[in-house]
């Protein structure tokens, strides 16, 4: 059981700079499932960038973001060194390009859903910064400079291994805030550059240059925002069929953090019609209470399908499938045989056309010498 106090340490790793600066784009959640799908160790090819169509750095910055929002897992075969990375049950079910409930993210709780993931310490979450933004930082607006100061402070409680270098923490900070303002340059080119600027949860203060303001949300489906309560009260090990709405609103990773919601945000949204089925609200005894109508498992997985109208598979698999791989170690042995012999192979041609330059520069060195030999003779 997660420590429910809110520490950084317990809920996360001390992953810094993965994303090699860049904060996820359309389309990287896609290409990451798909690429992977075909071919596990397609980003340890020396052609990953040719086949993803980008540069060296984004081909891992798209492995770092598929694995931080669950839909990749790294798996390593037994007595391997090269690890590979497997689309998840949850990727696959969500992202197949033919039968993923939502393959190209037309879906606006499918945004809210990458975000949820990538902030779950489920087991843990590899997004730090973002992480402790969401659940610890506490003031509404803010500089850069004062988020990264009060992380660092926060990562020294931690030992060694979560003190970041203070350049990486600066681009760390700058990625995330990429990844989640929006410019007012640009409003059509942000929605097309990143998907997350679209849930509106953090802005730039108008008139104030690098000055940022955390927002509640316009609108989450019901669905969602349900998904969202039961999967935190699994995540706590909460097994009573009633929680207070304080805890859904209050305590770290949960939805009110997470999501930025308001009190009667979520009211609204746990009263709506369409969830109604599965979840009430009773206040007679002076708090309000929220009243689970099955079990959170269930709940989980058909307030899904019901909002992607998908299988029942297909949602088990979104639901609960985030730390499940596609390919378990022991059927990757043919990927990893190929992976070996592209490689042999290319170091094979390497050394043969080398080889062919060396014989093909010596003769042309002896021809060489043999005409000035034959020049001076004459002369």
């Amino acid at each position: 059981m997660k420590d429910l106090m809110g520490n950084l340490q317990e809920c996360c790793r001390p992953v810094f700079g993965r994303h090699e600066t860049f904060h996820p784009r359309w389309g990287w959640f896609s290409k990451a499932v798909f690429e992977a799908k075909g071919n596990p160790y397609v980003y340890q090819q020396s052609d990953a960038p040719l086949l993803l169509g980008v540069g060296k750095n984004m081909v891992r910055a798209i492995r770092y973001w598929g694995e931080a929002s669950t839909l990749l897992k790294e798996v390593r075969p037994p007595k391997e060194r090269l690890t590979a990375a497997s689309p998840t049950r949850r990727g696959d079910a969500l992202l197949d390009p033919d039968a993923g409930a939502d393959p190209y993210l037309e879906l606006s709780g499918s945004l809210w859903l990458l975000h949820w993931w990538m902030l779950q310490p489920s087991p843990y979450s590899i997004v730090p910064l973002a992480w402790y933004a969401f659940n610890i930082f506490r003031p509404q607006e803010f500089n850069a400079s004062d988020l990264e100061q009060s992380f660092y402070e926060e990562c020294l409680k931690g030992g060694g291994e979560w003190k970041p270098v203070q350049n990486t923490l600066v681009r760390d900070s700058s990625c995330f805030l990429r990844t989640y303002v929006a410019t007012a340059a640009s409003q059509i080119d942000d929605a097309l550059d990143a998907p997350l600027r679209q849930l509106g949860l953090l802005s730039s203060v108008p008139g104030q240059k690098r000055r940022f303001r955390f927002q509640n949300p316009v609108w989450i489906a019901p669905e969602v925002v349900l998904y969202c309560c039961v999967d935190f009260l699994i995540n706590i090990q909460h097994r009573a069929s009633t929680v207070t709405l304080t805890r859904l609103l209050q305590e770290v990773n949960s939805p009110g953090r997470v999501l930025k919601l308001r009190e009667e945000q979520l009211i609204r949204s746990l009263s709506d019609p369409d969830v109604s089925e599965w979840v009430g609200l009773n206040d007679s005894i002076g708090t309000i209470q929220v009243v689970l109508k099955a079990c959170p498992e269930d709940i989980r997985k058909q307030s899904l399908r019901q909002y992607y109208g998908c299988t029942y598979e297909q949602a088990e698999g979104i639901a609960e499938g985030g730390q499940e791989p596609l390919y378990e170690p022991a059927c990757l042995t043919e990927h990893l045989q190929a992976l070996k012999k592209a490689r042999a192979d290319a170091k094979t041609s390497h050394s043969d056309l080398t080889k062919e330059a060396a014989k093909t520069d010596l003769v042309q060195r002896m021809e060489l010498s043999g005409t000035l030999m034959e020049a001076g003779v004459r002369g």
